[in-house]
């Protein structure tokens, strides 16, 4: 016959018991930026509501990647972004303070790979500065491709 747990009622007649807290569900409200380079390394900055410090469960997940997360106060927290294989689509991000349960709000991140330069127009300049460079290459911005 299987065991049957409630915790519903008083228990504070048992001698050996394990205390179990409640707490008020976690939302973000925002977090900055909501993007980064798929290598990581992306410091983002997490605002919302009933934030709490369970300290090393306390994560910030990237899809299914879960990176520590260091806690500030009960509506900020910060977590580095980790490396990503998947570019140009959103990934759901949510913060959890167990391990189990994950913040419920719809909130993307990023990733874009890193841009790279193939021309630059004219590739010389005087010490003094001042003077306009086109700069051709792809990625610059992480989300339009530019074609020259």
């Amino acid at each position: 016959m299987p065991l049957t747990i409630s915790l519903l009622g008083d228990f504070s007649d048992g001698t050996d018991s394990e205390p179990f807290r409640y707490y008020k569900p976690t939302k973000i409200k925002a977090i900055y930026p909501h993007y980064g380079p798929k290598d990581g390394g992306t410091v983002v900055e997490v605002w919302g509501e009933n934030f709490l410090n369970f300290g090393e469960v306390t994560s910030c997940n990237f899809g299914s990647k879960s990176v520590p997360a260091h806690f500030v106060s009960s509506t900020y927290m910060k977590c580095t972004s980790p490396f990503s294989d998947v570019t140009a689509k959103p990934i759901g991000f949510s913060i959890s303070l167990n391990k189990q349960q994950n913040s419920r709000q719809l909130v993307n991140f990023w990733y874009y790979n890193n841009p790279t330069i193939a021309k630059l127009d004219p590739n010389y300049g005087p010490e003094s500065g001042g003077g306009e460079v086109l700069v051709v290459g792809a990625g610059m911005d992480p989300f339009v491709e530019y074609k020259p």
